[in-house]
């Protein structure tokens, strides 16, 4: 009949058309993608986890530090109800913005031209020396010259901050199994929410100190608070020199089958036999670049999707940061700034262990479970509910302290448990290896620009406009998440387009199952 010739028609369609060209995964890859959960994959996430604790230390210890700075800096004149002159305020919590920017696609480059653990060690030594020199930054008491220093400083931070984002979450992703993938790169995030913590418990340890102190002495309170996220980066700089280059640069990029299957050897304590005959069939294949037609036919609108949602993020993200600590604090009565500092602080602190970090270990608890793009969605659909809950009552909420902090908290939780992680871990997931480092690099500079818009959107615009732009950012971003694919429990070659899903030959499966430290999961 004539439903059935149009079946074996479309049939018959399906057997003719051309399919992209793809490839049976190379063996070290099979091995990484199928072993079990074991050492090195938590030494992974500790190493990487560092950068990011000072990361956020560094990039979330300003706003708790910006009055007191102004007041011992600027003489604690009144400049419309604020310490620190606007101007000098933007650009003291943007400017680390912008160096996180260049960071990000300088270093997101480098990784994936040079070798990620390359450059991976140029970056924490930036950080380290960046924020020794911000505790350093000299200049006169009261003409603002020291703030001048510190925003220099800043940048340069910003720089090595930024260069640590794309590089941690391609090496991370490239390690891990593909099992728990999601969930070890959520747990390297899961460091900036100790970060952020610490940030509090550090700022109140050292305020307390130096309570009584005379005002030339609390000039050491922001210096030493600055200078302390130098030391957990700086404890782990050994460490990162001593991990191997991931198997997916070196087989890939680097073209090195003899030197994957040796580091991965050393890595899973099993012997990966090397794929020279393979190795040398990629190299002959046409390998498209980013600013190619088949990049934009196949991750164009992943990219856009990715910088999208990461931008639309970190809009409300940062601005929502500076919302609560202005809002939650009476004006500053500008004879006691430690005092006003100090409870900035505590504040802090508690809605970051009440909301910010319990999102992010459910992120770590559900990802590869739920899958990435439903966590990013609900995440967005509740932040959108609860920055226009604030929105519509902006004027009563700041009379309401306890209930403004309780919806600032749930804010927090939704953005951790959704997209402030997901947005993280989507791009060093689907996009191909030679590109991946900078594909990442590129999403997280467009969040960071969506930081600066945040910060500026604060301190220039009405409160109770800026929380209803806030929910609109959540809103369009919930729309573009659609155009991301789902990558929970896929080999990311798989996710990318680069091999075929199917299984291994019998010896070669056999032959993984039976090493000591690997497990087969059935695919």
């Amino acid at each position: 009949n004539a439903f059935s010739n149009h079946k074996q028609k479309g049939e018959q369609a399906l057997t003719t058309t051309p399919k992209p060209m793809t490839r049976p995964q190379l063996r070290v890859l099979h091995a990484l993608d199928m072993a079990r959960t074991q050492l090195y994959h938590f030494r992974t996430v500790m190493i990487a986890g560092m950068g990011f604790f000072t990361d956020a230390y560094d990039l979330f210890s300003i706003s708790l530090l910006a009055d007191l700075i102004g007041d011992l800096h600027y003489g604690g004149t009144d400049y419309d109800g604020e310490r620190l002159p606007r101007r000098m305020r933007a650009a003291l919590f943007s400017v680390a913005f912008c160096g996180t920017i260049s960071g990000e696609l300088i270093f997101g480059w480098l990784g994936d031209k040079m070798g990620r653990k390359r450059v991976y060690g140029m970056t924490l030594i930036l950080m380290v020396a960046s924020s020794l020199a911000s505790g350093l930054s000299l200049g006169g008491c009261m003409d603002g010259s020291a703030v001048i220093v510190l925003c220099f400083f800043r940048f340069w931070l910003g720089v090595g901050i930024g260069g640590d984002y794309p590089l941690s979450a391609t090496i991370m992703s490239e390690y891990a199994n593909k099992r728990r993938r999601g969930a070890f790169m959520a747990a390297i995030f899961t460091m900036q929410g100790f970060g952020i913590l610490a940030a509090g418990i550090v700022s109140m340890t050292v305020y307390a100190a130096f309570r009584n102190s005379s005002r030339m002495s609390s000039d050491y309170i922001w210096r030493i608070v600055l200078m302390f996220g130098a030391i957990p980066a700086a404890l782990t700089y050994y460490w990162r020199m001593k991990m191997p280059e991931t198997a997916r640069y070196t087989a890939l990029i680097d073209k090195n089958a003899n030197k994957a299957a040796l580091d991965m050897s050393t890595v899973l304590s099993f012997q990966v036999v090397p794929e020279e005959g393979a190795v040398n069939e990629l190299a002959r294949e046409d390998q498209y670049g980013l600013f190619s037609t088949a990049f934009l036919q196949r991750h164009g609108i992943h990219l856009i999707g990715t910088s999208a949602c990461w931008l639309l993020l970190d809009i409300t993200f940062y601005s929502l940061n500076l919302f609560m600590e202005h809002t939650m604090v009476k004006k500053p009565s500008f004879n006691d700034g430690i005092v006003d500092m100090w409870k900035i602080t505590a504040i802090h602190t508690f809605i970051t262990l009440g909301g910010t970090l319990p999102g992010y270990i459910l992120t770590v608890a559900l990802v590869d479970r739920i899958g990435r793009i439903k966590i990013q969605l609900f995440g967005f659909f509740m932040m959108s509910i609860f920055t226009l809950c604030l929105a519509i009552g902006y004027n009563d909420w700041k009379h309401k302290k306890i209930a403004f902090g309780f919806l600032c908290g749930l804010t927090f939780f939704f953005a951790n448990f959704g997209p402030n992680t997901t947005t993280f871990i989507i791009p060093a997931e689907i996009f191909p290896a030679r590109l991946r480092s900078m594909c990442h690099g590129i999403s997280g500079a467009a969040g960071k620009i969506g930081a600066i818009i945040g910060v500026l959107g604060f301190i220039y615009m009405n409160e109770q406009k800026m929380m209803y732009v806030l929910s609109g950012c959540n809103v369009i971003g919930l729309i573009f998440t659609f155009l991301l694919p789902e990558s929970k429990g896929k080999s990311l070659e798989e996710i990318t387009g680069e091999i075929v899903e199917m299984q291994l030959s019998e010896d070669i499966t056999q032959e993984l199952a039976a090493a000591e430290h690997i497990h087969i999961v059935p695919m």
